[in-house]
């Protein structure tokens, strides 16, 4: 191969590699919700360029930390953490009719009556609810003495 060629090659693998690194790069936007600032180094959402959201587990935390009266109460925590859900959802340009999958992290599958009774609220007669998994768990991250993490609800959405 004569060095012309050479060169050329080199330069036209170069502009592929880069350009596609510019493409995956631009294919991910991460979703921020004003006033609810992460508890660790994670992004609340991430929008894919092909219509795929995927949000990260929501706890029951309202400006850092729990509300009082959501403290022992997995009806109140739940409450919250789909209203944070709905927030990530809703700066991303989604609703919960556009999710297709839900992953329920729990402390005591004795609550899973009273999670599913405020779960259930968020959708309406006739829409289809995402599928879902819910696992129970020995703890969840952000709980404190007095004040622990009931419920995690992490979802992925498509349009």
């Amino acid at each position: 191969m004569n060095q012309k060629f050479k060169t050329i090659a080199l330069a036209a693998l170069t502009l592929t590699t880069l350009s596609a690194a510019a493409i995956a790069q631009d294919s991910r936007t991460p979703v921020y919700v004003a006033g609810n600032k992460p508890i660790a180094p994670y992004s609340p959402g991430i929008k894919l360029s092909n219509g795929m959201l995927f949000v990260s587990g929501q706890i029951p935390y309202v400006e850092g930390a729990i509300p009082d009266a959501a403290k022992n109460d997995v009806k109140a925590q739940t409450k919250i953490v789909m209203e944070n859900l709905r927030g990530v959802l809703n700066e991303a340009g989604y609703t919960f009719n556009d999710v297709v999958r839900a992953t329920v992290f729990i402390t005591d599958m004795d609550n899973y009556g009273a999670f599913n009774q405020v779960y259930g609220t968020y959708w309406s007669e006739g829409d289809i609810p995402p599928a879902r998994a819910a696992v129970e768990v020995g703890a969840l991250p952000g709980s404190k003495p007095g004040a622990p993490v009931m419920v995690e609800v992490s979802m992925i959405a498509a349009k």
